[in-house]
């Protein structure tokens, strides 16, 4: 199946090129960033970046979560903060609300649909 095209903002292009540098078990978000658009300008406000909250759904278990898509650096699934190098993380970045994305996880293949996606305001109760 072909990938669709994802959207990546040049500022997080930036960061997390620098990232993959650094970082081991870095691969597969490579690979994602060499296929992304990069926009220099605004991203749509439905496209998933760094910082986005966003909901998804889990096609095979059905489990709904409520996540923010962070740096590794401030991950913490209690706090609902989803690590970008973690196997979900990387899959979402740059996809958009409604689209449904084909990825290897640890447990396996898996489906996850994209319900909904913002960005985090000041003050915003956290995920």
């Amino acid at each position: 199946m072909k990938k669709k095209q994802i959207i990546v903002s040049l500022h997080d292009y930036e960061i997390l090129k620098t990232l993959c540098y650094h970082a081991p078990g870095t691969d597969k978000l490579r690979e994602e960033l060499e296929r992304a658009v990069i926009r220099k300008g605004k991203v749509p406000d439905d496209v998933v970046q760094v910082n986005s909250t966003l909901q998804f759904r889990d096609e095979r278990s059905g489990k709904v979560r409520s996540v923010q898509l962070v740096l590794p650096a401030v991950s913490n699934l209690q706090l609902g903060k989803l690590s970008i190098l973690s196997p979900i993380g990387t899959a979402l970045l740059g996809y958009s609300a409604g689209d449904t994305i084909d990825w290897e996880v640890p447990a396996g293949k898996t489906q996850l649909h994209i319900l909904s996606v913002g960005l985090l305001l000041e003050g915003e109760p956290k995920v």
